[in-house]
């Protein structure tokens, strides 16, 4: 029999902080040749990921490097700048631009 105890504390993983995808950011739109695998944005010390790969394709495994590394950068206590210049050097982007964020996310 299970007995009423009070709820226990849950885990949750390192991560950076999200940005609320307003003001001006920066952006940088990550492909697999010509497709568009998402956006990676920035403000500040917060991230944004929007990616619309689905997976078990070309681009889904690009989404997944991207992922890979923001988790893993977060969990080893690493810069936001150092993990974003990895990101950056890994996968096909255009060259980040700095623009209103509003309505990018969705």
């Amino acid at each position: 029999m299970i007995e009423k105890q009070p709820l226990a504390l849950t885990y949750a993983p390192p991560r950076y902080p999200r940005h609320s995808y307003t003001g001006e950011g920066e952006i940088v739109t990550v492909r697999v040749g010509r497709e568009i695998v998402g956006h990676l944005t920035r403000q500040g010390d917060a991230v944004g990921w929007d990616a619309t790969a689905p997976p078990y394709t070309d681009a889904g495994i690009v989404r997944r490097i991207v992922e890979d590394a923001l988790r893993a950068g977060a969990a080893q206590g690493r810069s936001l700048d150092e993990v974003w210049r990895e990101i950056l050097a890994s996968v096909q982007h255009e060259d980040p631009v700095t623009a209103p964020l509003d309505g990018l996310q969705g």
